[in-house]
């Protein structure tokens, strides 16, 4: 059905061009499509009607928003990327304003619609990719755009400022409180390998040495509760360093989001590391009453709360990862000339 409707496109935009007059008819039926398809992001056919219409890049609403306008202010990825990746009048539709005297860098200050906001997970990554789209539309512009003034007396910055402010308050409580539920379970772990370090399975000789000293599975189990108790640590510290975050706008762009990584991530390893020690310290007290059927069932058991909180963190670690360290919104390709 995609490529049927692209195709009803493609034939209804020759038969506009090949009738006349041309602008007019182009003005009259090409313009509510064009800029509809803009602020739904359908990139396609916004990408035929220019390449059929050229002028078509200048139609306007009765805000005087251009496509280029309509995918920012929509916060629409695709269609600005292909707007920016034409050779010509790019730089001629970033100077443009709206009717309240407003350079693309105000729009890009403005709050996102809902529907957007809503297919990011947390406060928190919601104020990240608003601080990422204002971020690399002030890239693009003049430097002197960053403190053009509108009819409101208000800069880029200022708009931004006070469009955003629930979302920073709602941001703070969302990593706070993913931050405190994690520090417990992590202080929890510490607990419990830390116990564990001072009370070795098969407890100890009259030297004061553990009897298990040379088995290999008290090696492993040495190993992994240190590096159960170093990692969960860790995560303490990096969950605590965002609960005492100080919450400026721009912290939300790189800073609260890797200590957050880095927290879930020292996390999981502590929690692998544990279920390992405890493996290892269940071999050692069975390994020799050949009960084999009941260490199947412990390692088993072991896996069940690592692969749970794989499958419920990992998607937010996965968007959390992405969303921080990828090059950007704007990708970077080669100049399509469709004019």
């Amino acid at each position: 059905m995609h490529h049927k409707a692209l195709q009803l496109v493609k034939y209804l935009c020759g038969k506009i061009k090949s009738s006349k007059p041309v602008y007019s008819r182009a003005l009259l039926i090409l313009k509510p499509p064009l800029l509809l398809a803009a602020e739904l992001g359908v990139c396609e056919v916004v990408e035929e009607i220019i390449k059929t219409y050229p002028d078509a890049i200048w139609f306007t609403n009765e805000k005087n928003h251009s496509v280029f306008h309509l995918a920012v202010l929509k916060r629409q990825e695709k269609v600005f990327n292909l707007i920016f990746q034409m050779s010509g009048h790019k730089h001629l539709l970033l100077m443009s304003q709206d009717v309240d005297g407003n350079n693309i860098l105000h729009l890009a200050g403005k709050l996102a619609p809902e529907y957007q906001l809503h297919r990011i997970p947390g406060a928190a990554l919601q104020m990240q990719r608003e601080l990422q789209w204002f971020e690399e539309v002030e890239k693009i512009v003049k430097p002197n755009y960053k403190e053009d003034k509108n009819s409101k007396q208000e800069t880029p910055a200022m708009i931004f400022t006070e469009k955003h402010k629930n979302l920073v308050k709602d941001g703070e409580k969302w990593m706070k409180v993913t931050a405190n539920s994690c520090s417990i379970a992590a202080a929890l772990i510490a607990t419990i390998v830390f116990a564990a370090a001072i009370t070795v399975p098969g407890d100890y000789a009259d030297n004061g040495i553990p009897n298990f000293y040379r088995a290999t599975a008290f090696k492993i189990f040495s190993i992994s509760d240190a590096l159960s108790l170093s990692s969960s640590v860790a995560a303490i510290i990096m969950f605590l360093s965002i609960l005492t975050a100080r919450y400026a706008e721009y912290d939300f762009l790189y800073s609260l989001p890797k200590r957050l990584i880095w927290g879930f991530l020292m996390l999981f390893v502590s929690l692998i590391t544990l279920m390992v020690a405890f493996c290892a310290a269940i071999f050692l007290v069975f390994c020799n009453q050949k009960a084999y059927w009941l260490l199947v069932l412990v390692v088993v058991s072991a896996l069940v709360p690592v692969f749970m909180y794989a499958v419920s963190q990992f998607p937010l670690v996965w968007e959390l990862f992405i969303s921080t360290y990828r090059p950007g919104i704007f990708r970077k390709q080669g100049t399509r000339v469709l004019y």
